[in-house]
């Protein structure tokens, strides 16, 4: 128990990646000289890309949904002059990574809060100059009231998500979504166990609904993003994904 509760070694950046060994995904930039996962999220060209096409000040506040390991968080520190950075996870063990990663590579204006970030996004009045969302789109069992929250919240978002392929159409059941004049078919992506597995860091439901490019691009249309630009779109393990910006002006 005391070998469980202690570190007896020499202080190091290693013992805090250690606190969750073998559960971590984000690869840390050489600089910080620890051993983790092996994504590449702190330089990710994603962000890379996204940041491009935008031109953050410093006067900018960003509102990041879900940032796993502190990543992108990390990334529009180093990267942007952005003035704050407010991130909400909903997941304890990764909030907690955000904090062992804040301290390892000093972050100074990214603030991590753990919740629910659709509560946050319902009952909020906060307007934000960007939002993040980055591999939470598809975790959402109604991927639509998400758009409309983002949407409300700000101007410009930076998005990366899964899509529905032919193969997942054919094989998940179809799902209607409305809003208003907005009637949307996705498919039901049932995660069974997989959301009680230790490493699982999907979305707080035991199912989501996954859209097709078309339907996402027309629901971001009609929340009022009527400027989209889109970056790199391809295949992974999982099926289709794209990343785009999208703006309303």
């Amino acid at each position: 128990m005391v070998e469980d509760k202690f570190v007896s070694g020499f202080p190091s950046n290693q013992n805090g990646i250690d606190c969750f060994k073998d559960i971590w995904y984000s690869r840390f930039p050489g600089e910080y000289q620890v051993s983790a996962g092996e994504c590449s999220l702190y330089e990710d060209p994603r962000m890379e890309w996204a940041l491009q096409q935008l031109e953050p000040t410093n006067l900018w506040d960003v509102l990041e949904l879900g940032p796993l390991e502190a990543g992108h968080s990390y990334y529009m520190e180093k990267h942007s002059p952005v003035r704050s950075i407010t991130a909400i996870e909903a997941n304890r063990i990764c909030w907690v990574k955000c904090l062992i990663a804040k301290e390892i590579v000093d972050l100074k204006r990214s603030r991590f809060l753990l919740g629910n970030f659709l509560e946050y996004l319902r009952k909020t009045n906060q307007s934000y100059d960007l939002c993040l969302a980055l591999g939470v789109l598809y975790h959402m069992k109604n991927p639509l009231e998400l758009i409309q929250l983002l949407a409300k919240s700000s101007d410009r978002i930076i998005l990366w998500t899964q899509l529905a392929n032919s193969k997942q159409q054919n094989e998940w059941k179809a799902v209607e979504l409305n809003d208003g004049d907005l009637n949307i078919t996705g498919y039901l992506n049932d995660y069974g166990k997989g959301g009680d597995l230790g490493k699982f860091i999907g979305g707080i439901e035991n199912y989501a609904i996954w859209m097709t490019k078309e339907k996402l691009l027309e629901a971001l249309h009609y929340y009022g993003f009527r400027n989209i630009t889109l970056g790199a779109e391809g295949e992974n393990q999982f099926g289709d994904q794209i990343t785009l910006v999208a703006t309303k002006a």
